[in-house]
């Protein structure tokens, strides 16, 4: 199968998924998003392949979803628009089930991640089973301000309550290394040793026998779900359509995103929405 956005590679039992839209950061719209989960079923139904790493192409990993309103649904989550709410829940699900989706994959799966990992790059690193990032990558999900909430269930559940609320409610960016700390990436690695190290792992658990993987994978999602995870895949969802149906009554004086995109363009409205931050470091 051919892919527009997405580079497919197999080398013998191991295939690289390299999102590919450079020119974007990798933003992630409806095209990558379908051709993602096409090339995870390609690998899933190969027998040969044991092992996928998910990589981006160009200065960064992913840069989150496509919030420019060209070429993605994400124009259906204006907040201006009068979608019907049975809409914005399909849309929503549609989204989350990619996530969901890689999270449950039934082969191992690793992360290698280099400059911007930023929302839906997060989801994507967190969903998989182990990840390298080079120490001077940066994580944050910006969504709070844009008046929204993750969609990942993940955060509370792989870097505990303290640092989720303070990464979640500030949009903090994080380096490589401090992604390592608090539990976000498996080990942050200096640039030059970072694609060896995703491809030496992807070959270390192609050694494991399958059942075993499969049984230990297993165990794991019992584990996540018995604390509540499975329940969070959903509420989290929700969570963020009753964010954007509410964000039509938000506070005189905030930030609007969207009228500052189409007033001054995408990167203006970015600096604006991150500025008032930095003066206290976040």
């Amino acid at each position: 199968m051919s892919f527009e956005n997405i580079i497919y590679e197999k080398r013998k039992e191991v295939v690289r998924i390299s999102l590919n839209r450079p020119e974007k950061l990798n933003a992630m719209n409806d095209v990558m998003l379908e051709e993602f989960n096409a090339a995870l079923d390609q690998a899933e139904a190969d027998t040969d392949v044991t092992a996928i790493i998910i990589k981006g192409t160009g200065r960064a990993f992913c840069s989150g979803y496509d919030v420019s309103g060209e070429g993605t649904a994400e124009t259906d989550f204006d907040f201006r628009t009068q979608s019907d709410v049975n809409t914005l829940f399909r849309k929503q699900r549609r989204r989350q089930e990619s996530i969901f989706k890689l999270a449950r994959y039934s082969k191992s799966t690793i992360a290698q991640v280099h400059g911007n990992c930023v929302e839906m790059g997060c989801s994507l690193v967190m969903a998989c089973d182990i990840s390298f990032a080079d120490e001077n990558a940066q994580f944050c999900e910006p969504s709070v301000r844009m008046g929204l909430t993750t969609d990942m269930p993940l955060w509370y559940h792989l870097i505990g309550v303290r640092n989720a609320k303070e990464m979640l409610l500030t949009g903090k960016t994080i380096d490589g290394r401090e992604a390592e700390r608090i539990g976000i990436i498996t080990k942050a690695v200096p640039a030059d040793m970072l694609e060896q190290e995703a491809d030496e792992m992807a070959l270390t658990v192609s050694l494991t026998p399958f059942d075993g993987l499969t049984n230990n994978r297993e165990g794991f999602q019992m584990g996540a779900d018995a604390r509540g995870v499975a329940e969070g895949w959903r509420s989290s969802s929700d969570r963020r359509v009753f964010g954007i149906l509410q964000r039509p009554g938000s506070r005189a004086g905030e930030f609007d995103f969207l009228e500052t995109r189409d007033k001054k363009g995408l990167k203006a409205a970015l600096e604006e929405m991150n500025a008032p931050y930095r003066r206290y470091g976040y």
